[in-house]
């Protein structure tokens, strides 16, 4: 069984999140794909047809003789209603899911803990999902709420640091640091259930016990996920890229239109295969963050050495 509670240092954070799902990953996937699967179905169906319907009308234009752009104009005006609706049905879509994203590794992790190990079934994980999402939901739109002053002031101090070199190496350090302090107050959120200032607060507090250790395990964490995602999108694209290059169309420099038009297929294909890997591989983030969250109360708790005297007194029974 892994274990949550624990003392740990910068490279445990990192180690134990990769054994976390040696250990149990199968298990944890399983579940994630039951309960995400078919939303992530249909954001992958409408981000296709939306790319694709975009790729089209652009290389539409590109591969055709005058490029006339102002079609692509008439196009959208004329489905401005049709646009407008999808666009807003999709920005719904990716909240939802997002918010199953963000919900599903904390209410895992909480499961884990009170189950001793992964003997819970998807409809557990979602009774507890279907109780949290009213206050996660609340949450994310307080957090988006106090979050645009935040990026304002930051965003704006970033830039003018960035013209004296220095901010460029900040830049490492503020970014995985928000992300921490993000992601240790959802902890917080959700397990303590204090309110939404409390836990902020509370995750600050977290996040300041050991600074760079987690700042580093977040940053190390972020690239690792960046360069996955990098060489899982990189293949599809190489092999689009060189399929059309090496048709008969290309070569004989004949059918623009078809080859354009694959081209859009092709881009669509990786746009959505991209966000979608992105939705995945977030979850190593997440719980990395989860393994710091379990491994700071245990400072604070002693839940390990309690979980010791415990099991010392139940053999002696």
């Amino acid at each position: 069984m892994f274990q949550l509670f624990k003392n740990r240092n910068f490279s445990d954070y990192i180690s134990d999140t990769f054994s976390f799902f040696k250990e149990t990953g199968k298990h944890f996937f399983t579940h994630y794909f039951i309960i995400n699967g078919g939303f992530l179905l249909i954001l992958s169906v409408l981000f296709y047809v939306v790319f694709k319907v975009y790729f089209e009308v652009l290389f539409s234009n590109i591969g055709s003789v005058n490029q006339d752009f102002g079609s692509m104009e008439s196009y959208f005006n004329n489905n401005i209603g049709l646009i407008i609706g999808v666009v807003v049905v999709l920005i719904l879509l990716i909240l939802f899911v997002s918010l199953l994203n963000f919900a599903y590794p904390i209410i895992y992790l909480n499961l884990y803990d009170q189950n001793k190990g992964n003997s819970f079934t998807t409809s557990t994980i979602l009774k507890e999902m279907k109780n949290n999402l009213g206050r996660l939901l609340g949450y994310f739109i307080k957090l988006f709420l106090i979050s645009i002053p935040i990026f304002l002031v930051l965003g704006g101090i970033m830039v003018l640091l960035m013209f004296i070199i220095i901010g460029i190496p900040l830049l490492f350090i503020i970014m995985p640091a928000y992300l921490a302090w993000m992601n240790l107050s959802l902890y917080t959120y959700m397990n303590s259930k204090t309110g939404f200032l409390e836990a902020l607060g509370k995750g600050f507090q977290l996040m300041k016990e050991k600074f760079w250790p987690i700042v580093g395990s977040n940053l190390v964490m972020v690239v690792i996920v960046q360069i996955v995602l990098t060489i899982l999108t990189m293949i599809p694209y190489v092999i689009g890229m060189a399929s059309i290059f090496t048709s008969d169309q290309m070569i004989n420099n004949s059918d623009s239109e078809e080859t354009f038009s694959f081209l859009g297929i092709v881009m669509a294909i990786i746009f959505v295969f991209s966000i979608l890997v992105n939705y995945v591989l977030n979850n190593i983030i997440l719980i990395n963050n989860g393994v710091i969250y379990y491994s700071l109360r245990e400072n604070e708790e002693n839940n390990q050495q309690k979980s010791a005297i415990d099991s010392i007194g139940s053999n002696h029974d």
